[in-house]
């Protein structure tokens, strides 16, 4: 059967982008081929092609990944000074979740929408998880800026990122609106007065007899829910697999009316 012209090329991306990576044209033939279907337009061949590559073992590939990827967690989190530590746990736990296993999960990632992008959506989660286990060893809440509105956010795009952005924003946004609608009543007037009326975490606390930190573990959890639902009703929407849903949040910008306050008023 003859190989597409676009795989071709995407092939050669890959190895004018990543010399020295040895990938064997079968293996990635073969890895494209396995990817479910979807539009092939956006596809980024040199990410895909270095992602193959990585999934495989190639020792240059995962180098490359860490030098290029791995090494931006950093600035993905924006943290401020002496929290040297939690980016090295959160790289290093990025690093086991994507590179690790047979396969690694890096070999779900399909080329729709640039790597970065998938990478750093996985950082993002990464970091919430560890904010929330530290919150509940060490008494410590969970910040309002993690979880759904970090997914939010993005850096610069290149034209073709912003044309892709804009292609799904109405199915981003349909499916967030689905997964809000979904919520039991009490965690809709929570999510309610927390992102739209702007009240405190004491005065919630008051609403509901209960303490401050009790009320942020409630709003990381509906947070983290909703998250969930939109994902899996924009997975079956666009009949994408998870890892594509992963890269095209990552493409949602800060502006885009996905934010819990925007939907909540709405």
């Amino acid at each position: 059967m003859a190989v597409p012209d676009a795989v071709l090329t995407w092939l050669r991306d890959g190895r004018r982008a990543h010399p020295g990576v040895k990938l064997d044209d079968a293996a990635f033939l073969a890895a494209v081929a396995a990817r479910p279907p979807g539009d092939d337009a956006a596809v980024q061949g040199a990410d895909l092609f270095l992602a193959v590559a990585c999934a495989v073992g190639d020792p240059v590939a995962v180098q490359r990944f860490e030098r290029e990827h791995l090494a931006k967690v950093g600035v993905w989190l924006k943290l401020g000074a002496g929290q040297d530590d939690v980016v090295a746990e959160v790289r290093q736990r990025v690093a086991a979740r994507v590179l690790a296993g047979a396969p690694p999960r890096i070999a779900q990632y399909a080329g729709r929408g640039p790597l970065w992008a998938w990478v750093r959506v996985v950082a993002l989660r990464e970091h919430a998880r560890l904010r929330t286990e530290r919150s509940r060893t060490e008494g410590r809440e969970v910040g309002d800026d993690d979880g759904l509105d970090q997914l939010a956010r993005t850096g610069e795009l290149s034209a073709e990122l912003l044309a892709l952005r804009a292609r799904y924003q109405a199915p981003v946004t349909a499916a967030f609106r689905h997964a809000i609608a979904a919520r039991a009543p009490r965690d809709r007037t929570l999510l309610r007065l927390a992102y739209v009326d702007q009240v405190s975490l004491d005065a919630i606390g008051r609403m509901y007899g209960v303490n401050k930190s009790t009320v942020s573990r409630w709003l990381a959890t509906c947070r983290a829910e909703v998250l969930a639902a939109a994902c899996d009703h924009l997975r079956a929407a666009l009949g994408i697999p998870a890892a594509d849903v992963e890269s095209l949040l990552g493409l949602m910008p800060r502006d885009l009316d996905v934010s819990l306050s925007g939907l909540l008023r709405a």
